[in-house]
């Protein structure tokens, strides 16, 4: 374990053990220095990571108050021009943990006045965020090519489950299921953006665009039984987790 695991584990006991103050310091720490100490943990750091400080948070608000300040901090700073996606993906991943999206809302319509070409650079991880909010208009307006959208996503679940397949890899899926998950969300948001500005036969085309494309017919099947059912690969993640738990997992 390197020492960017082993602080945000430090953090995680001192949290357990009350002692709020030495856990925000970690928190603090990891946040700010993990990724120069091991790059592999960009995903941890705004998933696990931010969880866990909310959960310090809800018994000790400063630690509330110190995340939005990161996420203040952060914001000023791409404001003022400083190298954007990435900057904006850690803001949008604080405000999401802090159930604050309207946040990200109302700095995608600052990038938008401000800073388009950031702007466009960002949609794609602002989009929940203008989902939530119903800003339909502006969402459509730089989602300029729906198809091509729909398409490239397609590619990367087809790329991921023939990786899967090459790999022969029996304990993948919880992955795969949350990839599909991610895929059908996104997918139905591309498609509510068009209705929601009239064009429901462009969101036809996209939804079934999204199950045609697909190359593997089981994908294919658990996508189709998402969009009829929501919830299903949700519910079929939580049976695996208990049959892993039960040792009777494939």
């Amino acid at each position: 374990m390197g020492q960017a695991h082993e602080v945000l584990e430090r953090a995680r006991k001192a949290r357990l053990e009350n002692r709020f103050e030495d856990a925000l310091r970690d928190h603090l720490w990891f946040h700010e220095n993990a990724l120069a100490v091991e790059p592999g943990l960009a995903g941890v750091r705004l998933s696990f990571a931010l969880r866990d400080w909310i959960y310090l948070a809800e018994q000790f608000p400063l630690a509330r108050r110190a995340l939005q300040g990161l996420r203040d901090r952060d914001t000023g700073r791409l404001l003022s021009g400083a190298p954007g996606r990435d900057l904006f993906r850690d803001i949008a991943a604080i405000n999401s943990a802090l159930g604050e999206e309207r946040a990200t809302h109302e700095l995608f319509v600052q990038l938008d006045l401000q800073l388009p070409d950031l702007a466009r650079q960002c949609f794609d991880m602002a989009l929940p965020a203008l989902v939530a909010a119903e800003d339909f208009a502006l969402a459509r307006r730089y989602l300029s090519e729906p198809m091509e959208r729909v398409r490239a996503l397609a590619a990367h679940l087809n790329g991921y489950t023939e990786q899967l397949a090459k790999s022969g890899n029996t304990s993948s899926a919880p992955a795969l299921l949350a990839t599909v998950l991610n895929y059908t969300k996104e997918v139905r948001m591309l498609a509510l953006v068009l209705a929601r500005q009239g064009e429901d036969e462009l969101a036809d085309q996209v939804t079934a665009a999204a199950l045609d494309t697909l190359a593997s017919a089981a994908v294919r099947d658990a996508v189709q039984r998402e969009f009829d059912q929501p919830g299903t690969t949700i519910a079929a993640m939580v049976a695996h987790a208990r049959a892993s738990e039960n040792g009777t997992a494939a």
